[in-house]
């Protein structure tokens, strides 16, 4: 997450790429030589340990990454905030518009566990969509609160947002690209 292995308009570039070469553009052509179906793997929201520093400083400048129940940042961006949104989406669809892959494949498509994301950012939207004001933040979405049942809806809606605009975009580019996602085995608690 947060940055690109080819010549990217959207994500930072990894320097790498200069020295080695535009990575997907070089995998495509090993997988047309054989005859090898390409599906590209992004890591969402997980910035983990590849994004350049300079994006992670302005990641927290603008107050994108997730924030647990204490208040800890996490290097996870925040899939409530719509610019995070976008960017993911622009991030896929980019690689379906630039090559002609096979597929695009969604990992981290989710927020990490039940105690992320807690960020100011998050207490605002969920407010603003769930027309509620809370008095205990973050106390009444979390279980056994009033709320608690009405904010998982609204973390799976985050989600779902963001691969349904892939899918869309995508599929408009190229109707027959497969999408795909790494997911726990386990639906209905997992979805939470």
């Amino acid at each position: 997450g947060g940055v690109a292995f080819y010549d990217s308009s959207v994500l930072p570039v990894e320097s790498q790429v200069a020295r080695r070469g535009d990575q997907i553009a070089k995998c495509l052509a090993a997988c047309r030589k054989y005859g090898v179906q390409i599906h590209i793997w992004k890591v969402n929201w997980n910035l983990g340990n590849a994004a350049p520093k300079e994006f992670l400083l302005r990641m927290r400048a603008e107050k994108r990454l997730q924030a647990n129940l204490q208040g800890k940042e996490q290097l996870w961006l925040c899939p409530s905030d719509p610019r995070n949104q976008q960017l993911e989406i622009a991030s896929m669809v980019e690689v379906a518009r630039k090559y002609e892959v096979d597929g695009i494949h969604f990992d981290y498509i989710r927020y990490p566990d039940a105690d992320h994301c807690f960020c100011a950012g998050c207490e605002k939207r969920f407010q603003h969509a769930s027309k509620s004001t809370i008095a205990r933040w973050p106390e009444e979405v979390q279980r056994p609160g009033p709320l608690h049942q009405q904010w998982l809806q609204w973390r799976r809606d985050n989600i779902t947002l963001v691969v349904k605009s892939v899918a869309e975009a995508a599929h408009a580019i190229k109707p027959k690209l497969k999408i795909s996602a790494a997911v726990f085995p386990r639906w209905a608690t997992d979805r939470d």
